[in-house]
Order: structure tokens, then C-alpha cells, then sequence
């Protein structure tokens, strides 16, 4: 019984809820691209926001294959990496999320959303963060589903007329090249998080 009370005592101190200072870096970017970009448009369905693509990526239609909340999806010219742009459906559960967490909670419901589709293969890497971009605001959090080797940048944010969106930067190996350098993924990333407008 001692033993019992004292594992239990033990638990309760080491168990601990995380506080959103823990959890959440803030990051500046600067509102202008850091690599050339093209004048390649992507828009969402409803028209409420726009981003362009960088210069040599192209789209990719992949509207057989992909989630219905998918509406734009683009590569760059290796196949190394691609862009897919996408909504995140309104429910009351997340819509109180974003009210109680901001865009935070959006973040956390896109992550979630990413787990359920691959039966919890999906791991999130590192922790969640801010983006301040210009006047734009984005939370960000990576994730990898092939045990960290490829990392998949994500990007949520709420649009003028409170729709929800992401927009994720996804490595891949399809085409036996090189991937670009984390660097060089870093750099296309805040490139595109640069152009969006909502």
C-alpha cells in the first residue's frame, strides 16, 4: 500500500502540462521572399487567400488522389519537394480550439488531423511556433512520417473571412535526387509563408 501511495505521490509530481511559453517559440520573418519567385498563383476555392510559387515550380494536378480539402499542390523541378496548400474544415471543436488557443489550437487540430489520416504514424518534430510575417500570421510545426529522415513544414493560419488553412512543404525521394539542404528548404519555405495573403 505504502509502495502503491508513494508511486502515485510520484507520478503526480513528475506528471506536469506543458504551458504554452514551453511550447511555443516566436519567430520574425521578413514579409519579402528570399529566393525568386514566379508569378505562378494559388488560390483557395473561396477566393479569401492567394500565395505564388517559386520560379521553375509548377502545379501538379492531383485532384483523383488527393484529400478534397487539397487545392493546390506544386513541385519543384527534381520532384524533391512539394507545396500542397489545403483547407482545414470548421467544426465547433475547432473553432473553439482557435478561440481558447489562437492559431495555436489550429496547429494542434492540423497535426491531429495529419495523425488520424496515417493511423498515428505521423510524429511531430520539435515544437510548435509563431510566424510573424509582415501583417501575417502563421503557426508552424514540422512532423515526419519516415522516422525524422524526411521533415514536413507546416504552416496554419485563418483567413480574412475566418477560414481555415494550411500550407506544408513536404521533402520526398521519388526521384533519386539529392534533396535540397535544409538551408535551401528553410529559405523556399519562408519564401512561400512570405507571398501568402490572406
Amino acid at each position: 500500500m505504502l509502495i502503491a501511495a508513494i508511486i502515485f505521490s510520484c507520478g503526480c509530481i513528475v506528471v506536469r502540462h506543458k504551458t504554452v511559453s514551453e511550447e511555443v517559440t516566436t519567430l520574425n520573418l521578413s514579409p519579402k521572399p528570399e529566393i525568386p519567385m514566379s508569378d505562378k498563383l494559388v488560390r483557395s476555392k473561396k477566393g479569401d487567400i492567394i500565395a505564388f510559387l517559386p520560379v521553375d515550380w509548377f502545379f501538379v494536378n492531383v485532384e483523383e488522389k488527393a484529400s478534397s480539402d487539397v487545392f493546390a499542390v506544386a513541385v519543384n523541378p527534381d520532384y524533391t519537394l512539394s507545396a500542397v496548400f489545403s483547407s482545414i474544415r470548421k467544426n465547433d471543436l475547432t473553432d473553439s480550439l482557435v478561440s481558447k488557443e489562437g492559431l495555436l489550437g489550429l496547429a494542434r487540430t492540423s497535426l491531429n488531423i495529419h495523425e488520424n489520416k496515417t493511423a498515428g504514424a505521423v510524429k511531430q518534430v520539435g515544437k510548435y511556433s509563431l510566424i510573424q510575417s509582415g501583417t501575417m500570421s502563421f503557426a508552424k510545426y514540422n512532423y515526419s512520417n519516415s522516422s525524422g529522415a524526411l521533415i514536413t513544414q507546416t504552416a496554419v493560419f485563418k483567413s480574412s473571412i475566418n477560414q481555415y488553412y494550411e500550407f506544408a512543404l513536404i521533402p520526398m525521394n521519388i526521384s533519386g535526387k539529392p534533396l535540397p539542404t535544409q538551408i535551401e528548404i528553410d529559405k523556399i519555405f519562408n519564401s512561400i509563408i512570405a507571398t501568402i495573403q490572406y
